[in-house]
């Protein structure tokens, strides 16, 4: 069975392939590959006492300890948990951070136990610099469609509606934000590393479903929340072309509605969970507070409060849309058609979602 050299590492993020990850879990913490679970030959503190023998007492003692910490009922164990994985995906390849000994223990121990898996030649640390050369050359090699409007106009839906048939990629389920001081989701976003490996896989995903055609993809700002679009992609985004969603005021009120009130807690668990997100909605003001002024802040936070106490008494979310309201005319539209007159985009249709909509399948049908 061949280990997967560079040639091979297209194919291995195109097809989705299960790896196990056997570099300690502070490592794989600070960034993994997409499709990796963490089942590692050394625990952290283990892996520690190895790297100080080494510094101390050269490779042959690191390795000689290496050994002695893993062996007997501990080892037994880690070989059953690889046992396992392999046992519910046959398919899986193994890494460590450079390819060298722990994948290669690992590769060798499995085939004393009759399995035989391949591993990453080069490990992590290439395979990383894979997937960002690849952000480089989507980048060099591609120009954009973006999809902008408005806060509210559904943008992410519409790149959900034509996945199916348009080669468009939604940069916010990366990230796990929705890119706003209101947008946080429930799980943590990933690390910086993980966006960035987790967006360069959806690209190579992206382009094996698709080959020809103009990708699209949502007009973010270079940060989403926490993380920050690579510099090449960000730029070629800023240079693309894009389809202006043009919804109604009230339209775009209903969607975030929906989104951000009936699609939450607030609609769907306990009042305490829900206490939550009204707690969490006014840290999200206070972030912005400074930018959107004294009086405007304390007024938004007051038709907060009001539809908290309209919850609490058993009086819906209504209340909710007054809110969400002045936060789009004191704030996020002033900021939106500020950035747009700046940038001068240009603009190839304007229209609501049905007729953004229609404008890809024609596009897409014209391919």
């Amino acid at each position: 069975m061949s280990n997967i050299s560079e040639a091979g590492y297209r194919e291995l993020f195109v097809k989705k392939i299960p790896l196990i990850d056997v570099r300690a879990p502070v490592e794989f913490a600070q960034g993994s590959l997409p499709g990796a679970v963490n089942l590692p030959i050394m625990n952290d503190d283990e892996r520690a006492q190895v790297g100080t023998t080494y510094k101390q007492e050269g490779r042959e003692k690191a390795i000689e300890l290496g050994h002695e910490l893993v062996s007997g009922d501990i080892k037994e164990a880690r070989m059953l948990a690889w046992q396992e994985r392999i046992r519910l995906h046959p398919e899986t390849v193994i890494y460590c951070f450079r390819g060298g000994l722990r994948s290669q223990i690992t590769q060798r121990w499995l085939h004393e136990a009759g399995i035989d898996r391949p591993l990453i030649v080069g490990g992590y640390k290439k395979a990383r610099g894979f997937l960002l050369n690849e952000i480089e050359r989507f980048s060099q090699n591609n120009s954009f469609l973006m999809l902008s409007g408005p806060t509210g106009s559904a943008k992410t839906q519409i790149l959900r509606r034509v996945s199916d048939f348009f080669p468009a990629l939604d940069l916010e389920e990366a990230a796990r934000h929705r890119g706003s001081a209101f947008g946080a989701w429930d799980r943590p976003q990933p690390s910086q590393t993980d966006f960035e490996n987790h967006l360069a896989t959806g690209l190579l995903q992206l382009r094996e479903r698709f080959p020809e055609g103009t990708p699209l993809f949502e007009d973010e700002s270079r940060m989403i929340g926490q993380r920050t679009l690579p510099e090449s992609f960000f730029l070629t985004m800023r240079v693309s072309p894009v389809l202006y969603v043009d919804e109604s005021f009230e339209q775009r009120v209903e969607n975030i509605f929906q989104d951000y009130v009936l699609g939450t807690a607030l609609a769907k668990d306990s009042e305490e969970a829900a206490l939550k997100v009204f707690a969490q909605y006014r840290g999200a003001m206070q972030a912005i507070s400074r930018k959107l002024g004294g009086l405007r802040t304390q007024e938004v936070l007051n038709d907060l409060a009001f539809s908290q106490e309209n919850y609490l008494a058993g009086r819906g979310l209504e209340a909710n849309k007054e809110w969400i309201r002045k936060l789009l005319h004191y704030y996020y539209d002033p900021l939106y058609m500020k950035s747009l007159e700046k940038r001068q985009p240009k603009v190839l249709h304007r229209g609501p979602s049905t007729e953004i909509l229609a404008y890809l399948r024609n596009l897409r049908a014209g391919c």
